[in-house]
C-alpha cells in the first residue's frame, strides 16, 4: 500500500521544455569521469530533450503516489560553462502545474552576480528555495565571504538545499568541498536559515548526523544512493527524536522512482517514522498544503 503522502524533494525537471544547450558538452562536463556513465547519459540527454514532455513528470507522479516535487535548476556556469534547465524553466513548470510542482532556483555561487540571480529567482520569478551544489560549482560554504547570500536568503524567507557529501561523476569536483563539517561551520552563523543537506552526505553518513543534530535549522534528504541505504544511522535520528529532520528526495531521473520510491518505502524502520519522512516533514517544514 503506498504511504498516505509523498513529497519529492529534489528532482531535476529534464525535458524537451527545458532550455538546452549543446547536449554533448553538458555530458562531457558532468559524467565525463566514468566513459560508460558518459554514454549512457548523452543517449538519456538526447532522449529526454527531445522525446520527455513535463507533462510525463505529473504521469509518473500519479503512477508512484508522490503528491508534491520540488523541482530544481543547476547552474555551473562559472566552473563549467554549462546549465542543466534554467531558472525561467522551473517558473514556467510550476505555473503549469502549481499545486504538484515547488520551484528552487540555482544560483551560480562564484559568479560576481550572484546575488542578482537570487533576488531574481525569489522576487521576479517567485521561485521557494535555493539549491546550489558545491564540490561542482567549486567553492567553499563555510567561507564567510559568501555570507550576504545566506542572509538574503533568510531576508526572504527561502530555505537553502546544499549539495552534500562527494560527486562521483563530474570531472574536477572536489569531495572536501562537500563534507558536512564545512555546512557545519557556515550553520553556526546562520541559524536563521533553513539548510538541508541532499544526498545524506554521502558517504559522510555520521558526519552529516552530526551536524543534522546540533544545529535546529539543518535538515538531510535521503536521494540518489537508495543502495547506500543500509549505512544510514535510522536508529541514531530515532533515539535522538530528530525523526522530523529527515526529508525523502529521489534525484529522477538521474535515480528513477521506480528504483527509490520502493527502496524508501520498504525501509527497515517504523510507519510511522517512514510516514514522516516521506512526506509530513516536508509538510511541516515548507508548510505545504
Amino acid at each position: 500500500m503506498p504511504l498516505k503522502m509523498i513529497i519529492d524533494v529534489h528532482v531535476h525537471p529534464f525535458c524537451k521544455e527545458a532550455t538546452w544547450g549543446d547536449l554533448d558538452k553538458i555530458a562531457s562536463a558532468m559524467w565525463g569521469l566514468d566513459p560508460i556513465k558518459l554514454k549512457r547519459m548523452k543517449v538519456m540527454l538526447k532522449g529526454v530533450a527531445s522525446n520527455i514532455s513535463i507533462d510525463s513528470y505529473i504521469e509518473l507522479m500519479n503512477k508512484f503516489h508522490i503528491d508534491k516535487c520540488v523541482i530544481v535548476s543547476f547552474n555551473v556556469t562559472t566552473a563549467y560553462g554549462v546549465t542543466l534547465v534554467t531558472n525561467e524553466d522551473v517558473a514556467n513548470f510550476v505555473s503549469k502545474y502549481p499545486k504538484r510542482f515547488i520551484g528552487f532556483g540555482c544560483v551560480d555561487v562564484p559568479a560576481p552576480d550572484a546575488m542578482d540571480q537570487l533576488e531574481h529567482a525569489i522576487l521576479s520569478l517567485d521561485l521557494k528555495g535555493i539549491k546550489i551544489v558545491p564540490p561542482v560549482q567549486k567553492f567553499d560554504i563555510s567561507d564567510k565571504k559568501y555570507d550576504p547570500l545566506w542572509k538574503k536568503m533568510v531576508d526572504l524567507n527561502v530555505p537553502l538545499w546544499t549539495h552534500g557529501g562527494h560527486q562521483v561523476s563530474t570531472a574536477g569536483s572536489r569531495a572536501d568541498l562537500g563534507h558536512p563539517m564545512l555546512i557545519d561551520k557556515m550553520a553556526m552563523r546562520n541559524e536563521d536559515l533553513t539548510i538541508i543537506i541532499g544526498h545524506m552526505g554521502t558517504p559522510w553518513f555520521w558526519d552529516t548526523y552530526s551536524v543534522v543534530l546540533r544545529h535546529p535549522n539543518v535538515y538531510v534528504d535521503i536521494s540518489a544512493h537508495p543502495d547506500l541505504y543500509s549505512y544510514f544511522p535510522w536508529d541514531a535520528y530515532s533515539k535522538y527524536n530528530i525523526e522530523h529532520k529527515i526529508l525523502f528526495g529521489s534525484d529522477h531521473p538521474l535515480v528513477h522512482w521506480n528504483n527509490i520510491v520502493p527502496a524508501a518505502q520498504n525501509l527497515p524502520i517504523s510507519d510511522s517514522f517512514k510516514k514522516k519522512i516521506m512526506g509530513e516533514n516536508a509538510v511541516k517544514l515548507f508548510s505545504f498544503k
